[in-house]
Formats: C-alpha cells, sequence, structure tokens
C-alpha cells in the first residue's frame, strides 16, 4: 500500500441518507464488526464514528502534531478538538486513554489478540446461553481471528532489546514465571500483501509508534479490514458525527438516531450546533462507540425518556490494567519509538509495542487471581518528557535496586547523564515498560451530571492485588538493578489509568443484573424485555475483567451477536472472504442515489476557491397566518411565543458559481428547530441556496434564495423557501437585508425528492398549501460569528490567491531553457524500430515501435502540437512508454501530421486528414503484427480524431480504446468557451492574417508576438497555476492551461520545447466549432459522425473514458455526454469513465505520480479487455 496515497471512503454528513436498514454507531472492534457483517447480510448500513478518517501515513508523530489532536473529558467540561484523536478521560480514581477516528481505539491499541481464560466463560456473571454454549463464543474467535489475522513477532526477524529483556526478567523471576513467557499473536503484518479483506498492507518497519498511529500500513486496526469491507459490501461511512442519544419513534417503530456534525464552521456556533442535532432514522441499530461513548449515549436517552435497565453505567472495569516502567536497567531495552526516523537507521529495532508475555492466567487456581505482564514502549511524542520525569521520579519516588555496587551505581549515574543528550541513550534506552491486565472488582459506575460523563471508582488502584503486582514488577525492575516506577499518572490526584475500559452496560440474565442480553439486546427495565432492534456490541458489555487484553473477546462477542442478529431476522451473512484487492474506486455493492450532488469523495472537503460557512437565523413562524404578509405572521407568532430557528452549513462547491450570478445554487445542510412542526429538530435533507437573483418587480433588487426539504423524526416532509431581499439602491439597508429572511412553509408533493427548481420567484408559492409563515433574523453576536467565518474564506480565495500571484505576473519571462541543465532520465529500453507511414492522401509520417513484450500491440496518438514523446519523454521518471514496456506490450507510437516533429504541422489541415494518418498506422500495424485488431490510447485532440474515424468507418481493427480528456463530444472549459466565443481562432486569421499558432517562442521573436508574451502575463490562469514560462503562458492562450503546475516536476515544465510546437488554425478552427455544438463536426459544420447508429455499429467495444477534475481545456461535460450516449446505444457493460481528483490535462501523463494515479488505471483497460484485441484474441 502506498502510504502517501490519501484515500477517502467515508461521506459527508450531508450525503447521508434519511433511512437506512441498519445505523451502527462507532468503528472499533464491535462497530466495525456489526457493519461489515450487516453489509453482508445485504442490508443498507450506515455507519457513524465521531472521530476523522485516517490512514496510515496521516497519523501525527512529532509532539505539537500530537498535542492538536488530544482531547480531555471529565465530569465538569471537555478541553480540546471534540474530534481529535486521543482521548483521555478523567474521572474519581481511573482514568482511560482511548482512540477516536474511524477504526476507533483499534487505531492505537498494542495489538495483542489473545483469548480470555476458558474458565472466564463458566463463571455465573454470563447468561445462561452462553455458560453453556463456549461453542458459539469460539465460533465468534475463529471468525474474528479470520479478518483481524494475528501471528506472534516472527522468530526469523530481527531481534527485539524489549522482549529479550522481558524473557530474561522471567526467568530471573523463577521457573514458573519463565515457562510462561512466549510471543503472543499480534495484529500486525511483517511482510507485504494483501489482507482477507482485500486491502494491501505493508510490512512493519519494527517502528513501535503503535500508541499514536502506525504510519508504515502494517498494524491491523478494524480500519485495514472490518471497515473497509463494510464499504466494499455498500456500507456508507460518515466521520466527525458525535451520536448525542437514540430514541424509538412510537409512531414508526423506527429508532432515531441524532448526532451533531462536528464539521470546523460550526464550531462558532457550539451551543447551537449541540441543541441543533441532526437525526437519521433505522430499523435497527447496533451501539459500539466503546464503552464510554456507549453509556453516556444510553444515559441521555434514558435521561429523554428510553425505557431502560436500572443497570445501565454500572459494573464499569478497567480491566485490571497497571501501566508502570523499569527505568535504568542494567539491560538494553531499546524501548522508546522511533518516530519520523528512518527506520533502517535504527538497529536493533524498536518494534511492535508488545510482542513478549509472562501469562499467569493458568497458574492461578482462582481465575481472578490470574493476570499477564507485557512489555511495551514509549511514544516518540512524550519520550523526552518521560525521560525528563523518570530522571526525576528515580530520585524522588522510584524503588531503586538495593544492595548496588559502587561501581553499579557509577554505570547507573553515566547512564542517566547520557540520557540527557538522547532520548535513545542511557537510562532512558534501558528502560522497560509494563503493561499488566488483571482482574478487578468491576465496582465503578458511570452517570451523567450536567449532561457530562462522570467515571467513579472509588478505590481503583488501591486493591490489594494492584499493591501485590505492583510489587512483583518492583521485583522483576530490582532484578535487573534498575529502579521501578509506577504510573506517573497513579496518583492520589489522578487515577489508575486504563486503555481497557469495560462494562456499564453488561451481559446479564435480565435487566435486575444486566443491560443486556445474550444477544446483545438491550433490556427495556428490569425484567426480561428488550428492545429486539437495539444491540449492543462493544466492551462495555463484557460484564468483568477478562485479565488479558480484551479487543479479541469482544471481537468474539460482536460476531456472535451479529450472527444471532441475522438469524432472527432470516438474514443471510456472506461470509465468504472476498477473492481480489479491494478496488477503492468501485466497491462490490454501492447502494443506488437518486439525487447525489458533486462527488462526495472528490468534491469535499470544499476545494480552495470554494465557499462554506455555517448561520444561524432566529425568529417567529405562524401556522395561522398563511398570507404573504411575513410581518403579519410575526407579529402573531410572538403572541404564541411559536419560534422557529437553524443552524444551516451553505457550501458553495465551484467558484464559477460566484461568477454566474444568474445561476448562483449551492448545497445546504443543517437543521431547522420549530415546535409548530415538530417536537424534535427537523432534518435539512438537501437544500439549494442561490445568490443574488434578480428580482424583476424590484428596481435594483437581488434576492438571495434558500430552497430546503424538511423532513421530521415523524417522517413528515416539508418544503422550506425563504428569500432575503437585497435593495441596491440603498446601501444604508444593507446590513438589514443581508440578516432578514422571509420564511414560508409548504405541504410537501411526491417527486420534490427529485423536482428541485431553484429558477422560481423566491416569493412564488408554485400554488403549493402553505403551512405556515414567518420572519427570521440573524442576531447581532451570530452575525459577527459568522462574518468572520465568511470573511475567512473569502479572504483565503480571492485576497490569499491572488496576493500569491500577483508579483509573478510582474517578474522577467522564462524562455526555453539552454540545455545545460536538462535532466533526462534514461531507461532501458528494446531496440526502437521506426516505419514510414504514407496516407492516402500521400502525407508522410513516422511510426515508431518498442517491443517490450508479446502483449499488445496498443498504438499510442498523441495530442496537438505535440509530438509522441508525450509518452516518451525522458526529462520525468516514469513516462507512459516505459511503463509499457515493463509491463511487456509491444507499443507504437505514431507522429501524425500535427506532430512539430513533422512538416506538415506547419500546413494547414482538416480533422479529417489527421485521421488518414492514424487509420494508416493502425492498418500498418495489423500487418507488421499480424494481429486483426490492435488496442489504442488516445489523448486530447488525438481522442476526437481516432473518435471520427472509427465513426466514419475509416479506421478498422480497434477491439479496445483508451480516451484521455475528450472524445467525441468535446466540451471546452470555462475560459476557452470564453475564447471560443470571442472567435479568437478567426481573428488570428483574418484579422492579425496568422494561420499557424506556434507555442515555441523567445525573448528575439517579432513584434507581434513579443507583444502577445507580455499580455499573456495577465491571463486567467488557474490557482497555483501562475508561472513566468512564455511556452507554457502560449499553450495557455491555445489550448488553455496544459496541467496542474504543482504535479509537474521543473525539469519537464522548462523544457517543454523538446517536443511541443506549432499548430495549424484549420485544425484550431474545426475543433473549436466542434467545440461550440459539443459534437464532432465535419469542416463544413455538419453532425454526421456521432449518429445512433454509427455508435452502435462501430463503437460497440470496450471503451473506457479519463478526464482530469482540475482540466482547464475541456470541460467533463463532454465526457459524461459521450459515456452517456455509449452507454445508451450499446449498454453499461462495455464502458468505463474515469474522473481524476487532483489533474488536469496532460499532467495525467507526466504528473509525478502519475506511474501511481493514473498508469495502472490505464493498464487495468488493457489487462482487462486483452482477449478482444491483440496478440491473445489472434490466438
Amino acid at each position: 500500500m502506498d502510504i502517501k496515497e490519501k484515500r477517502r471512503i467515508s461521506l459527508p454528513a450531508p450525503y447521508m441518507r434519511s433511512h437506512y436498514d441498519v445505523v451502527v454507531i462507532g468503528s472499533g472492534y464491535g462497530g466495525a464488526i456489526a457493519a461489515s457483517r450487516m453489509s453482508r447480510a445485504g442490508k443498507k448500513v450506515a455507519l457513524l464514528e465521531k472521530g476523522e478518517e485516517r490512514w496510515p501515513g496521516e497519523y501525527p508523530v512529532e509532539w505539537n502534531e500530537c498535542l492538536k489532536e488530544i482531547q480531555y473529558s471529565s465530569a465538569t467540561g471537555h478541553v480540546g478538538k471534540r474530534d481529535g484523536l486521543y482521548h483521555f478521560y478523567n474521572g474519581k480514581s481511573q482514568d482511560a486513554y482511548v482512540g477516536c477516528g474511524l477504526g476507533g481505539t483499534s487505531l492505537l491499541n498494542a495489538n495483542v489478540a489473545l483469548e480470555a481464560d476458558r474458565r472466564v466463560w463458566d463463571m455465573p456473571i454470563w447468561p445462561d446461553e452462553i455458560r453453556n454454549d463456549h461453542s458459539s463464543i469460539k465460533e465468534g474467535y475463529k471468525l474474528a481471528r479470520e479478518m483481524l489475522e494475528p501471528v506472534p513477532y516472527p522468530e526469523d526477524f530481527p531481534s527485539l532489546p524489549k522482549l529479550e529483556a522481558l524473557e530474561k526478567q522471567a526467568y530471573k523471576l523463577g521457573d514458573e514465571y519463565a515457562k510462561n513467557f512466549y510471543r503472543p499473536p499480534i495484529t500486525v503484518h511483517f511482510e507485504d500483501r494483501i489482507n482477507n479483506a482485500g486491502v494491501p498492507q505493508n510490512k512493519s518497519t519494527l517502528s513501535g509508534n503503535d500508541s499514536t498511529g502506525v504510519n508504515d500500513g502494517s498494524k491491523n486496526s478494524t480500519l485495514m479490514n472490518y471497515i473497509p469491507d463494510a464499504w466494499n459490501h455498500g456500507c456508507e461511512i460518515f466521520c466527525s458525527i458525535d451520536v448525542k442519544r437514540i430514541k424509538k419513534e412510537e409512531k414508526t417503530g423506527k429508532w432515531i438516531v441524532f448526532y451533531e456534525w462536528l464539521e470546523n464552521s460550526r464550531h462558532a456556533f457550539k451551543t447551537d450546533s449541540q441543541n441543533s442535532l441532526f437525526f437519521v432514522i433505522a430499523d435497527v441499530v447496533f451501539l459500539g462507540a466503546g464503552t464510554f461513548g456507549t453509556n453516556e449515549i444510553l444515559l441521555r436517552s434514558k435521561a429523554a425518556g428510553l425505557e431502560i435497565s436500572s443497570q445501565l453505567g454500572q459494573s464499569f472495569s478497567g480491566n485490571g490494567d497497571i501501566l508502570a516502567f523499569g527505568y535504568n536497567t542494567e539491560l538494553y531495552c531499546n524501548g522508546v519509538a522511533i518516530g519520523n526516523n528512518n527506520p533502517t537507521e535504527f538497529v536493533p529495532p524498536v518494534g511492535p509495542t508488545i510482542t513478549g508475555i509472562i501469562d499467569m492466567r493458568e497458574q492461578a487456581d482462582d481465575v481472578l487471581d490470574g493476570y499477564v505482564i507485557e512489555e511495551g514502549a514509549i511514544p516518540y511524542a512524550v519520550a523526552a518528557a518521560c525521560n525528563v520525569l523518570f530522571s526525576s521520579l528515580e530520585d524522588n519516588e522510584g524503588s531503586v535496586s538495593p544492595n548496588l555496587s559502587l561501581l553499579e551505581k557509577i554505570v547507573g549515574k553515566t547512564r542517566k547523564l547520557v540520557s540527557k543528550i538522547s532520548n535513545y541513550r542511557g537510562a532512558i534506552a534501558n528502560t522497560q515498560v509494563y503493561l499488566i491486565m488483571s482482574h478487578d472488582d468491576n465496582t465503578g459506575y458511570m452517570e451523567l451530571q450536567d449532561d457530562k460523563l462522570s467515571i467513579n471508582y472509588q478505590g481503583a488502584g488501591k486493591t490489594k492485588q494492584v499493591k501485590d503486582l505492583n510489587s512483583l514488577l518492583a521485583e522483576a525492575t530490582t532484578r535487573v538493578k534498575g529502579t521501578f516506577i509506577p504510573s506517573p499518572l497513579w496518583s492520589e490526584f489522578l487515577g489508575l489509568i486504563t486503555v481497557h475500559p469495560i462494562g456499564g452496560c453488561c451481559m446479564g440474565k435480565n435487566g435486575y443484573v444486566g443491560v443486556v442480553n445474550h444477544k446483545g439486546q438491550v433490556f427495556k427495565s428490569d425484567d426480561t424485555k428488550v428492545h429486539e432492534n437495539l444491540y449492543i456490541c462493544d466492551g462495555s458489555i463484557v460484564p468483568r475483567a477478562l485479565g488479558v487484553n480484551p479487543f479479541l473477546t469482544i471481537s468474539a462477542l460482536a460476531e456472535r451477536i451479529c450472527s444471532l442478529a441475522a438469524k432472527d431476522r432470516r438474514w443471510d451473512i456472506n461470509y465468504k472472504l472476498v477473492d481480489k484487492e479491494i478496488d477503492f474506486s468501485d466497491p462490490l455493492v454501492a447502494w443506488p442515489r437518486e439525487i447525489m450532488g458533486p462527488n462526495a469523495y472528490e468534491m469535499w472537503p470544499p476545494k480552495t476557491g470554494s465557499i462554506s460557512f455555517a448561520e444561524v437565523m432566529r425568529g417567529y413562524f405562524s401556522t395561522d397566518v398563511t398570507i404573504k404578509d411575513y410581518k403579519a405572521a410575526e407579529m402573531q407568532a410572538k403572541t404564541s411565543n411559536s419560534t422557529m430557528q437553524f443552524l444551516l452549513n451553505i457550501i458553495m462547491f465551484d467558484v464559477k458559481t460566484l461568477s454566474s450570478l444568474e445561476n448562483d445554487d449551492s448545497w445546504i445542510a443543517g437543521t431547522v428547530s420549530c415546535r409548530a412542526l415538530s417536537p424534535d429538530p427537523l432534518r435539512v435533507l438537501r437544500g439549494k441556496f442561490r445568490l443574488f437573483i434578480s428580482e424583476g418587480d424590484r428596481v435594483d433588487t437581488n434576492s438571495m434564495m434558500y430552497n430546503l426539504n424538511l423532513m421530521a423524526t415523524d417522517g413528515t416532509k416539508y418544503r422550506f423557501k425563504g428569500f432575503k431581499l437585497l435593495d441596491q439602491s440603498n446601501i444604508l439597508n444593507a446590513v438589514v437585508d443581508v440578516t432578514t429572511l422571509y420564511v414560508s412553509v409548504y405541504e410537501f408533493r411526491d417527486g420534490d425528492d427529485l423536482n428541485f427548481d431553484t429558477d422560481s420567484d423566491a416569493d412564488d408559492d408554485e400554488g403549493r398549501k402553505v403551512i405556515g409563515r414567518g420572519i427570521l433574523e440573524i442576531l447581532p453576536n451570530d452575525f459577527i460569528k459568522q462574518i468572520v467565518g465568511a470573511v475567512v474564506d473569502f479572504f483565503k480565495f480571492f485576497g490569499q490567491t491572488m496576493a500569491e500571484r500577483t508579483l509573478t505576473r510582474f517578474l522577467s519571462l522564462q524562455y526555453s531553457s539552454d540545455k545545460s541543465n536538462v535532466q533526462h532520465y534514461e531507461r532501458s529500453r528494446p531496440a526502437e524500430e521506426s516505419y514510414d507511414v504514407i496516407a492516402e492522401d500521400g502525407v508522410k509520417t513516422k511510426l515508431y515501435r518498442y517491443k517490450g513484450g508479446n502483449k499488445g500491440p496498443v498504438l499510442l496518438v498523441h495530442g496537438a502540437s505535440v509530438t509522441h514523446d508525450m509518452f516518451a519523454t525522458t526529462l520525468i521518471k516514469h513516462n507512459f512508454l516505459d511503463y509499457l514496456i515493463e509491463n511487456n506490450y509491444d507499443v507504437f507510437l505514431v507522429d501524425y501530421r500535427l506532430a512539430p516533429s513533422n512538416a506538415e504541422s506547419f500546413n494547414q489541415h482538416t480533422i479529417e486528414d489527421c485521421v488518414l494518418d492514424v487509420k494508416q498506422a493502425v492498418n500498418d500495424i495489423r500487418r507488421i503484427t499480424e494481429c486483426e485488431k490492435i488496442a489504442v490510447i488516445a489523448h486530447c485532440f488525438g481522442s476526437p480524431l481516432t473518435f471520427m474515424g472509427l465513426l466514419s468507418g475509416q479506421i478498422e481493427g480497434v477491439g479496445s480504446l483508451f480516451a484521455s480528456q475528450s472524445a467525441m463530444n468535446p466540451v471546452f472549459a470555462f475560459w476557452n468557451r470564453v475564447k471560443n466565443d470571442l472567435h479568437l481562432v478567426q481573428f488570428f486569421r483574418k484579422v492579425l492574417r496568422q494561420e499557424t499558432f506556434d507555442v515555441r517562442t523567445s525573448p528575439h521573436t517579432t513584434l507581434l508576438q513579443s507583444a502577445l508574451n507580455q499580455l499573456l502575463r495577465f491571463y486567467p490562469y488557474p490557482k497555483g497555476g501562475v508561472c513566468r514560462n512564455a511556452l507554457c503562458h502560449r499553450n495557455s492562450m491555445a489550448f488553455g492551461t496544459l496541467y496542474q503546475h504543482k504535479n509537474l516536476n521543473q525539469n519537464l515544465h522548462d523544457n517543454l520545447d523538446e517536443f511541443m510546437g506549432a499548430i495549424n488554425l484549420t485544425t484550431m478552427e474545426q475543433l473549436a466549432n466542434s467545440a461550440r455544438k459539443g459534437v464532432l463536426l465535419n469542416p463544413n459544420g455538419e453532425d454526421v459522425y456521432v449518429t445512433d447508429d454509427n455508435i452502435k455499429k462501430y463503437l460497440n467495444f470496450p471503451i473506457t473514458l479519463m478526464h482530469g477534475n482540475d482540466n482547464t481545456v475541456f470541460n467533463e461535460e463532454g465526457m459524461r455526454k459521450t459515456y452517456e450516449k455509449l452507454i445508451f446505444n450499446n449498454g453499461g457493460s462495455k464502458y468505463a469513465l474515469h474522473n481524476l481528483t487532483g489533474y488536469g490535462h496532460l499532467d495525467v501523463w507526466w504528473g509525478n505520480r502519475a506511474h501511481i494515479d493514473i498508469f495502472p488505471r490505464v493498464l487495468r483497460h488493457l489487462e482487462d479487455t486483452k482477449n478482444l484485441y491483440g496478440y491473445a484474441y489472434k490466438e
């Protein structure tokens, strides 16, 4: 797996459907398993996660980075980022550390996957169904291991000092400890391979970074298995979703899940955000939010009226966790994580956080006396702090090893001195980290205080067992000449810290002793009645400490719960493992959407140039006054205190919406609170925002329109329309105008989900039944918060972007390199073969061949004004020609008559003339290779001309086509469209008397060209596209900016003249005319090629279309139109359309990451269609 790849599988909150078969809350072991298994049962599932989605490569490492991700919760309040990765809970005598992110604490745990002692399952705390049927638990363990794939640290891997140190300590403690030392199975990959969920994982770099997030892609968190497996089977995942409570809707029998969307712009309206909750409706709910999350949600739900057992929040346990340290021992432990340091420089390596265990569970006569001792690693982010702290604690609180000789004391002091200059030397390098899991008395409890979770566990850490185990660790430390330091967080003021909080929603035989039954269903009261469609499947259901790392047991219970839930409903879970790697652009199952809006994965979060802000408005709403007298409605509503308010996020995805004042629509997400319509907040299912709509009946007046589809928790829907009138004639009223919204609410009509017309007048009732009217206003304090947020966004786009580029435009122009510093990345290639290609009209062009193997043959067709070297250039490290050669393809490249290397490029040619070259090239390749059909990959102008040749029947023998950026429906991007509407090509020909346009130039060119070079400083380049290169400017003038500059290397950018040159204006004019009509035209402007009959006859073979989302040459609309025509005529099985995030036009072939992001897509097309062309077809 490429850890630099920024993968995203979660959707933003506005894309959440109103209803799902199953809603899963939380994404740790229990939640991830429920999401995967219910999705595999064919159910429509939503997974809601409070934290953010992060993949390996995105976890913080340095202290300052980690600090930003810390959140701290206690009964007195919350500090820090609410969806921060590292969540610390402070309770009375018991603290905890858990993860918050897609994957939950599995992102940060120490990976040890061990079953609970078999005697644990015989304890009377479990329901009889479990005590009497261990087989179902064993099956749960089996399924969990199958997905999590735990293995011990390999014997043939480098030795780990901390592991060896623990083994030596075991022997020093005695035979009973030594015989119980072993390497436990851990969920870490020790080889590069595809895991059982189909996700590529990397071999561990043995960094020890587990507790802050492993960036090497080796950790088997649920993010790497169950979660992508759920996504691959149709689950829709939503992050930054803080679920607050749930309720049963009596009218429908459905579950309502209330949540807060932790979107950045809503932070300024914190109170409103927490009160104006979103919701989603579910048939079945699985709570897997972790022990604290699940208890808090249910405690809040109970306070709001949900029937539930009185045992809720009781029997909380820290799993008997004890954290301690053996400081400055005589053994080299190397137990400090390496952070961002190069793993190859750490010899020996640190290793995964835990790799060894002294397992004393079987030794104990009483299961409750069992425990395990494991070694650990100090997180890199706190290594420096621990270094100082341990040195201080040794002098004040540590248990120093007795009877040290003078020499040993001197050596110990020396190690402390050495540690002052390095966190990897001296005393800190000789420090062993201990983690014990044992059995506490699980007498802790949780409750809500002022709507905040309060954790109470009086006496935690003060039991005899805890004291005995600390004494044992002290003995293990003194025997290796070290100083024992109990957890620095364990004190009278702070609590014993656990990383394994469990309980509070314990399993039991009835509601008097537990919160859920053996199936995980929640008890309604203290008897055996349950909420049949409400399940809990995380660590909160474990009724007491397990004496070992609990996640495998939690996973086994979750697997069992899912199995029983499916059987009860006659759902069939498909447990068969996937047999191929997950395609993260194409899941196996994707539930259809009638309305999706801008592509969520590509458009979210809104890019620079987009505008997003939150808005709060408050006022009064009347259901009695329904006439168009908003002031009267407001006055009536005030008499009955009938209020309305909303908190909305307004998102403008595309800057073009700001330049087109007549069609400025954006998306709205949020909630509306109005008791007259619903006792709960109403959710905006879909919203549109339009800015500066001309009001024809009002002079110098525009309006801002809000159109919303609302839904109440009982399923009732409404249409909301609001407008602000902006009177341009009176600037003094501007603030009042922009802060006053006139509101109408209407009865919802059938089809309103699909029909969302924002072209109607702001005050038009559209013949609808009016439910009520009112007026909302932005209060001064709210207005300040909103305008500050909006100004920041506007400044970032207009101010900062322009400031970055202003000076560049006035610097001296750069011309072609003098070639003294050109770097060529030469690659070993087969001997080049060249052929003369003679077209029907006698024009001679060149065909080149590189026989890289027995796959293919493949013809590469370049664009306008470039040679075949656009595919073969050695100005970049990885070009497409060499990529195909490496993959054993027989590659042909044609320099047709528009190639600058051909003298014909200065003559005038139609597209039809160019077709003759490609036609002859295809025929010659078929003759040379004796293949009936070949594959073609065509870029830019090469693609429309190939389509023209195919549609006219002239080009034959193509069995597979990959078209880049344009096809048979060319549509220019915005600025090219402007230039086309200004008829610039005709201006160059008829006014300036030019017949060609050469992108190459110099400081010694003609006066006309020199003047043009200067004017092009001010061409409207896209963000990040302003540079000083004159050739680059001229390219933008001729074709539009050809690439995202950020994707190119400087070497290529400075030397494009090596294979770019002139274009004749006849060809340009024909292409411009075609783009104006959005279809290929002949020289007479006739649409004779793109017909249904031609498409059915000539294009009924595999074709893949590719378009860069940031393309400023061609608009994606054209590619989509071609795609729709193809599937309309020939069905969808043969065609594909790839939209490429972060890429423009030519950078799909030249980009620094094109060989990673793009080339494999093209190769996949060739491989998938290999039996339809070339040597394989011939055979």
